[in-house]
């Protein structure tokens, strides 16, 4: 018994190791990105924060706080919009439900109990807040273009470039209405444009938003036909999105795999359990069996970790 918990805690550390070693690769390819992107960037004399700014306009103070809680290292928040009142009781509902399977149902240790219902207190609300942002974020990415494009024929005819912004913030769907707007209320206060656009830039954290800022601002400095200039960026935007898509259909089958291997371990137990209960009965009496549940939830969550981090460095560009 002590080589086979000997054996499960050296799996686990070989599983650690190997996500420590993709969330390296992962940083290291984003931080790359990221140099690459910042060359073509604006510094700007201030540091505000957008964020906060843009939150606090839709909802509360201690929402925008308790957001920030939930989605800590998120590199962007501009898009979430569930309140304080929800993410707790969804974070009370987790933990509640990973305390009664763990420590009701199958009267797991206390050690065990405590740190998974954590766990899910924290991750559930946070997974949903991720996933809202990574919704809004696709749904500008893929109405960027259009309004880029609606932009170069507004200036084609002859219109200024903040009634151009203007007329996107009013007639682009959401949320690239929004974001405009907000671009179009800052120039109608005084703000020039090249800190406004700034600003929109940082809040919103996209590449191509980015290139979108440095394009506006490079051709309102030094002249030369804009409306040209968008409308090539807008033709790079559509590319670079459907080089995207090409990447997600490439890895559809890693991530089904993922999902078929990830949903065994637990099939098999549950199948188990319903056909001879007794079979698994020393891993939740026995201190040992605890320490191999142990080992194996860990093993399954750093492995569903790994190969997500694999797949989001290959689709993200």
């Amino acid at each position: 018994m002590l080589v086979g918990v000997a054996g499960a805690v050296g799996l686990f550390l070989l599983s650690a190791g190997t996500l420590i070693g993709a969330l390296l690769l992962s940083r290291q390819e984003r931080l790359e990105r990221e140099k690459h992107i910042a060359l073509v960037t604006i510094p700007a004399p201030w540091s505000p924060d957008v964020d906060g700014i843009w939150m606090k306009a839709q909802s509360g103070e201690f929402d925008v706080k308790v957001r920030r809680a939930f989605a800590v290292g998120a590199s962007g928040i501009w898009g979430m919009t569930i309140n304080a009142p929800v993410l707790a009781a969804i974070a009370f509902a987790g933990a509640a439900a990973a305390w009664s399977v763990t420590r009701i149902v199958f009267g797991l240790p206390l050690w065990f109990s405590l740190p998974v219902s954590a766990f899910f207190g924290f991750y559930i609300p946070r997974y949903l807040l991720l996933r809202q942002q990574s919704k809004i974020e696709r749904r500008f990415t893929d109405l960027f273009p259009d309004a880029v494009d609606s932009m170069a024929r507004m200036l084609r005819a002859g219109l200024p470039i903040s009634s151009a912004v203007r007329s996107v913030s009013e007639e682009a769907p959401p949320p690239v209405n929004k974001v405009f707007a907000l671009v179009a209320d800052q120039m109608s206060i005084g703000t020039s444009i090249e800190d406004a656009l700034d600003a929109s830039s940082r809040r919103i954290g996209l590449a191509d938003f980015r290139f979108f800022t440095m394009a506006v601002v490079l051709q309102h400095m030094t002249g030369g036909n804009l409306a040209g200039t968008l409308e090539i960026l807008s033709d790079i935007v559509r590319k670079r999105r459907a080089v995207r898509m090409k990447a997600g259909a490439t890895t559809a089958e890693i991530r089904v795999s993922a999902y078929v291997l990830g949903s065994l371990p637990f099939l098999i137990v549950g199948g188990l359990l319903i056909l001879q209960p007794g079979y698994l009965t020393p891993l939740f009496v026995d201190p040992r069996g605890h320490v191999i549940l142990a080992a194996a939830g860990g093993s399954l969550l750093l492995a569903a970790i790994t190969m997500r981090q694999m797949m989001r460095s290959v689709s993200t560009l």
